[in-house]
């Protein structure tokens, strides 16, 4: 529950929704962006974040991964808590190193945390970067993925 169809819906259609939807196993979106005179096709894993299912999941949605982006809820701290387990899980399953990035959803309701706590946990996850972002608003939201794509571009230059 910390947003993460939300924020992929936002990215993929720009729209947004109140009603708050369960994914199970995982969805998949589809989205070409231009960037830095290079066309990305996107294929975006939304994976369910239920704990349980973490060491099922790993292979079957993992493998073959070229980036993560690692959704916290600011409003509530303790949903950054399982994350550098959730990202051990990605690296392990993909059989290699995942850039990523951290992002703290919600910011446009009352913050429970500060952003020198999202940059810890940002170091914590050794992500490229954080964002604040909102998938509410937009804000941010398209920044996320963009940076990740460029990441990935200087990455298949070197």
């Amino acid at each position: 529950m910390v947003g993460k169809t939300s924020f992929i819906k936002r990215f993929v259609y720009n729209t947004f929704s109140e009603k708050y939807e369960t994914t199970i196993g995982t969805r998949i979106f589809k989205k070409t962006i231009s960037y830095w005179g290079e066309t990305a096709h996107l294929t975006i894993w939304d994976v369910m974040g239920n704990a349980g299912f973490r060491n099922i999941i790993k292979t079957a949605y993992f493998y073959g991964a070229d980036g993560l982006i690692v959704i916290g809820d600011i409003t509530r701290p303790e949903t950054f808590e399982p994350l550098p387990d959730w990202v051990s899980i990605a690296i392990e399953g993909s059989e290699k190193e995942l850039p990523r990035i951290l992002v703290a959803n919600k910011i446009d309701e009352k913050w429970m945390m500060t952003e020198e706590e999202v940059a810890t946990w940002s170091a914590e996850i050794f992500a490229n970067n954080y964002v604040m972002a909102s998938a509410k608003n937009g804000d941010n939201v398209e920044q996320v993925f963009r940076e990740l794509v460029g990441i990935l571009i200087r990455q298949a230059r070197l």
